[in-house]
């Protein structure tokens, strides 16, 4: 039944905390003198893509809250050469967490913005849209999304990112819930770069009370610039990074993770067995951004990145006495190393040019993500001593192309100002496709007492493979003007076509009104459509998971909607998101060198798509038997369960001065955020027939959907720059939060057994000093006070067994401090 949960009030604590922090950094600050730099070196100035088709719209008077980060800054985020890392450590309202021992999940991570899931923010290339994975999240905190993947994307060739903290599906189309980030890639027309960095997490690990020197990263890139023609350049570069594994499993206790406690099983007490961390990575990068000035006025353009990624995943360890093992293969036991080959590809070409009156771009992309998935170090238990040790267990393939038309101009309509009006027109089509893995990966040989299918499998069968497509038209017309001096209104409609489901319409209206030059007051209402990805219509996969009192594993299948078994669990056919937003917020800059915002939001989302809980019971078990499928233990699929309302606030504080012969940018960033459900979807006749007791989300499962992010989050930034030295300082405050425990003597919250954790905070530094005038030196260090979240409480097992001795939740990781060098130089 559905069941409506009590409103959660904003933390106010967090809030008045670091809202104190914030005033007291204004009011230490010194009176802005003559000799300072002016302010329009400031990102606040600097005119802005998303947000607005108005081509003089700057950070500070736009409509809608927008943050801007240049490539100096985006080069110091990441350092440890992941552009989602360095997302989250620029922007307070982003998080990237970490997932561990998870399979796929190792090779694509999702970004989080304003704490909604990650395929709920849209990306942009150059202002065009960015594919997503062909990879289904199965077991982050938000299982069932089909993220963007940021890290295909080549940080080398990044020259600024904006980030619009706004619904905009109006005026982007799907995916825009939480926001947009768009990600503008170098256009230096001369010169180039180059640059080398190794770095490596070295920590106190306390779990096995060792010193560790692992996660050892080797980044090399360069990136160069042609003219062509008076106005035209290509810039192409490459890149390439390769990552050694982190290792944050604790000791493990055979009596409570083996399934039957042999000797041979409890021999293991005491050893590191299990794996959790960083996986094992190689990535090579390519891109190239081109403008070539045509006659009459026709600007052709070109841009596009490849990346090719291996990764290595965890699975969990099979003890020797597991009905899992195979003895004569792993008399010692064995931990399956999932892996993960991605080629990912992203090319758009078009032309920009005048006609009638008209700016118009015309536009053609394709995107493609191609992920194949193995295995090794593995077995299929029901072939016995036959079966081979490494498996493919399956291939997926998603693939994008759109035709896009994009007309712009200004229109005098006697209003004092003009009316910037953009109308556009989008086709697109997508297909997604699903292979099937070896035959031994899916296979139930003669041993019937042993589980069939490759162990972190089993692979996809061929009767279970996918092979769908689908149509997307959309129009929309955007009018934006200044309609006094004072008051700027804008309005955006869209209808887009889906072959699939339908029809939608959206709208935007926003406005900014200034009470002075200094000061002014902004705000948006808004509605967005996120039809379900096609990924998520016929995904499908089997994992090996805990069950759900954590005493032993399973092995779950994650079926579509359609799929007839999903069916008779009680599936119906998925529908669209629908969401609406509204932004009020303010924007105020007391001197020529300082500014603060300060914007409150408030999402609501109706229908939102999330896995179902593994749905598992001995009725559960004996109904998958009696129709021939003893090989899996719990069913799950994706359906519109949930109702959410997410309510937010971001505060944004800048100030730059003259300091020790050169320039202070001084910064401190927040965000509060909190999920509350408004409607949960628990059953149906078709479930109750198979189990009357069971519900479609746990408690855990609600819990974990509730409080899987930081109830807030805190930056502070010092960025100090002067003519041959730069120092820059960041302290991040990671708010607390909350999950599940397997401890059943932990407090009970909303009906769970759960561990609240304490807010945490990482400090960043690097300095950089110029040995030459185009040779430049930076040291520096991530979590340099090599923080940890708070330990997993160590009673009654809740760690299973010692083997996972901290929470992966929390977006600082559990890799503790990263050191790096790095050498570039210019030319």
């Amino acid at each position: 039944m559905p069941r409506s949960q009590s409103p959660h009030a904003l933390p106010h604590l967090p809030l008045r905390r670091s809202v104190l922090a914030c005033a007291l950094l204004l009011a230490a600050l010194p009176e802005v003198r003559a000799q300072q730099a002016p302010a329009s070196d400031a990102a606040i100035d600097q005119v802005t893509v998303v947000g607005s088709r108005a081509r003089n719209r700057t950070v500070f008077d736009s409509a809608v809250p927008i943050d801007r980060f240049g490539q100096r800054e985006v080069e110091n985020a990441a350092a440890s050469g992941e552009l989602g890392a360095a997302l989250q450590n620029l922007a307070p309202s982003i998080n990237f967490p970490r997932i561990e021992s998870s399979g796929a999940s190792d090779s694509v991570r999702g970004i989080q913005l304003r704490g909604l899931a990650p395929d709920q923010v849209l990306v942009l290339i150059n202002g065009k849209r960015r594919h997503t994975s062909a990879v289904l999240d199965t077991e982050s905190s938000f299982a069932g999304t089909v993220p963007v993947d940021v890290n295909a994307i080549p940080p080398g060739a990044i020259d600024h990112i904006e980030i619009l903290r706004d619904g905009a599906g109006a005026q982007y189309g799907s995916d825009a819930v939480a926001g947009v980030i768009n990600i503008v890639l170098k256009s230096a027309r001369s010169g180039g770069s180059a640059s080398v960095s190794y770095g490596a997490n070295h920590t106190d690990f306390k779990p096995t009370n060792e010193t560790k020197t692992d996660g050892q990263t080797k980044i090399a890139n360069a990136d160069y610039g042609v003219p062509l023609g008076d106005a035209g350049f290509l810039r192409f570069g490459a890149e390439t990074r390769s990552r050694s594994p982190t290792q944050r499993a604790g000791f493990s206790d055979a009596g409570w993770t083996s399934w039957n406690s042999t000797p041979a099983d409890l021999a293991l007490d005491g050893k590191v067995v299990f794996k959790s961390g960083d996986s094992q990575q190689n990535n090579h990068y390519l891109f190239y951004n081109a403008l070539l000035p045509l006659a009459n006025g026709v600007d052709a353009y070109s841009f596009a990145t490849v990346n090719q990624r291996k990764s290595d995943g965890s699975a969990y360890f099979r003890y020797p006495g597991d009905p899992s093992n195979v003895a004569a293969l792993y008399p010692s036991g064995y931990r399956p190393v999932t892996q993960g080959d991605m080629t990912d590809t992203s090319i758009v070409a078009g032309a920009r040019f005048a006609v009638a009156g008209w700016n118009a771009d015309l536009s053609a992309r394709h995107g493609g993500n191609l992920f194949r998935y193995d295995v090794s170090n593995s077995a299929n238990a029901s072939l016995g001593a036959q079966s081979p040790t490494s498996f493919h267990l399956a291939t997926f393939d998603f693939r994008q192309n759109a035709l896009n038309a994009d007309l712009t101009r200004e229109l005098d309509l006697g209003l004092g100002s003009p009316v910037n009006l953009a109308l556009g027109a989008e086709f697109m089509h997508e297909t997604y496709r699903s292979s099937p893995g070896d035959a031994a990966s899916y296979a139930a040989g003669p041993i019937v007492d042993a589980p069939p299918g490759a162990q972190a499998g089993p692979g996809l069968r061929p009767q279970d493979a996918f092979d769908g497509g689908r149509s997307i038209r959309s129009v929309y017309a955007d009018l934006e003007s200044d309609l006094t001096s004072r008051l700027l209104l804008g309005a955006a409609a869209r209808y887009s076509d889906y072959s699939d489901f339908g029809s939608a319409s959206t709208g935007k209206l926003s406005a900014r009104y200034k009470l002075s030059d200094t000061f002014l007051l902004r705000g948006s209402l808004s509605n967005s459509f996120r039809a379900p990805a096609l990924v998520q219509t016929g995904f499908r996969f089997s994992t090996l998971n805990f069950n759900s009192d954590g005493s032993g594993l399973q092995t779950a299948s994650l079926l579509p909607a359609s799929d007839a078994l999903a069916r008779s669990f009680g599936a119906e056919a998925l529908k669209p998101e629908k969401s609406t937003n509204l932004s009020l917020g303010l924007a105020w800059r007391p001197q020529r060198n300082t500014s603060v915002t300060l914007d409150a939001y408030r999402i609501k989302i109706r229908d939102r798509i999330t896995r179902s809980s593994d749905l598992q019971s001995d009725a559960a078990t004996a109904y998958l038997a009696s129709i021939g499928r003893s090989d899996i233990q719990s069913v799950a699929y994706l359906a519109n369960l949930l109702d959410t309302s997410t309510t937010g606030l971001d505060a944004v504080l800048n100030h730059d001065l003259s300091f020790a012969g050169g320039k202070l940018d001084l910064n401190a960033a927040l965000n509060l955020n909190k999920t509350r459900l408004d409607k949960v979807r628990q059953g149906s006749a078709a479930l109750a027939k198979i189990d009357p007791s069971l519900t479609l989300l746990t408690d855990t499962s609600l819990f974990r959907i509730r409080n899987a992010s930081p109830n807030s989050k805190l930056v502070l930034t010092a960025d100090w720059q002067a003519a041959r030295w730069s120092l820059l300082a960041r302290a991040t405050r990671f708010g607390a939060l909350k999950d599940f425990s397997y401890d059943q003597e932990a407090p009970v919250v909303d009906g769970v057994h759960a561990q609240s954790f304490g807010a945490v905070w990482s400090v960043d530094l690097e300095a950089q000093v110029k040995l030459t005038k185009q040779l430049t030196l930076a040291v520096g260090g991530d979590n340099i006070l090599d923080r940890y979240p708070e330990r997993v409480r160590q009673t009654n097992n809740a760690t299973y067994g010692g083997a996972l001795p901290y929470n992966f939740i929390n977006p600082i990781g559990v890799n503790g401090a990263y050191f790096y060098g790095r050498l570039r130089y210019t030319f």
